[in-house]
């Protein structure tokens, strides 16, 4: 058998003689290209180039051992290898992916850079069972994203000592809905401004009984029976009054240090109030001062100047000619 080459300008001609019979390969290329058959007898680029001892994958100007542009990688099997800083991804938009499928205690640092990131294992060995990884600026393991053996995820910190730490600002999102749950199940979506989303203070207090019988706008008494406890208002010109089930608090307080009770309601003591009254005592105008009232639970206004002192639980906002109903009223207990 015999074979010879003819270059004849750009193109490229292989004559392959075996047993007198020829065969012609044609095609052009690009020096510094590894060549490719695109048929049976004809070559052509391939993605694969060779600069020096550098080789590219889809890039003509490899700058490291092997350089790989905008592709994926997917080494299975390893059981030892050192890959410091052997690999990169090309271009300033370059990335692609390492999947390892069965990688345990090797030894890496700062294996993988995408555009300006890095991939950067924790202390230089990564290990299934303990160890974990940083995602950081390129050659710098010091920021950037931290994910610990542990579970904790630290971003910006080198420590993290929760399960998430962020050492800076926490954005979220405007318009997005996005909200935080707290570990009681409180979900705030609105920041803390200096203005409270409620208007009153309230305190939260154990109910005597049971709580499904109280609802917003219930006027609350002190329970003789029960030191600690509230229940319902029950006489007029009661001076145990303590305030005003609360439709929409701005502020809760609570006295106890202990887990809170599910039977606990807020109770508000100061601020303006949606409160239950009747006209038992007359029809109510703005400014009136209210009392208890002999109607379980809400308030009346108050006439007989001689039993208010202690009694009073506020001031109208609103207007009741007759019968029972809601009004604001600004809670001032005196």
């Amino acid at each position: 058998m015999a074979m010879w080459r003819t270059v004849a300008g750009v193109g490229v001609s292989l004559m392959l003689c075996t047993t007198g019979v020829a065969q012609t390969i044609t095609g052009s290329g690009t020096s510094g290209t590894v060549p490719v058959f695109t048929g049976n007898s004809t070559v052509s680029n391939s993605p694969i180039s060779v600069s020096g001892s550098n080789v590219g994958i889809g890039t003509t100007n490899p700058g490291a051992t092997l350089d790989v542009e905008n592709g994926s990688i997917n080494i299975g099997g390893i059981t030892s290898q050192s890959l410091t800083a052997a690999l990169r991804a090309s271009g300033t938009d370059g990335h692609f992916f390492l999947t390892f499928p069965s990688l345990v205690n090797e030894n890496f640092n700062s294996i993988v850079q995408a555009g300006d990131q890095a991939i950067i294992f924790s202390n230089g060995t990564f290990n299934s069972t303990s160890d974990g990884f940083v995602i950081a600026p390129w050659n710098s393991a010091t920021s950037g994203l931290r994910i610990e053996g542990n579970g904790n995820v630290g971003i910006g910190t080198t420590n993290p000592g929760a399960p998430l730490e962020v050492d800076g600002n926490v954005k979220l999102t405007a318009n997005s809905g996005a909200s935080i749950t707290f570990q009681d199940g409180t979900t705030q979506s609105t920041a803390y401004t200096g203005v409270t989303c409620g208007g009153d203070y309230a305190e939260s207090v154990d109910v005597s009984g049971d709580r499904k019988h109280y609802g917003p706008g219930d006027v609350l008494v002190i329970d003789p029976g029960h030191p600690g406890k509230f229940l319902k208002s029950a006489e007029p010109y009661s001076t145990s009054v303590t305030g005003v089930y609360s439709t929409r608090p701005g502020t809760v307080g609570r006295r106890q240090t202990g887990p809170k009770n599910p039977d606990e309601v807020p109770m508000a003591m100061i601020g303006i109030v949606p409160t239950r009254v009747s006209a038992e005592n007359g029809a109510i105008h703005p400014g009136d001062l209210l009392v208890t009232a002999s109607t379980i639970g809400y308030a009346m206004k108050g006439t007989d100047r001689s039993r208010m002192l202690g009694a009073v639980i506020g001031k109208a906002l609103g207007n009741l000619d007759s019968g029972k109903g809601v009004i604001e009223t600004v809670v001032t207990l005196q």
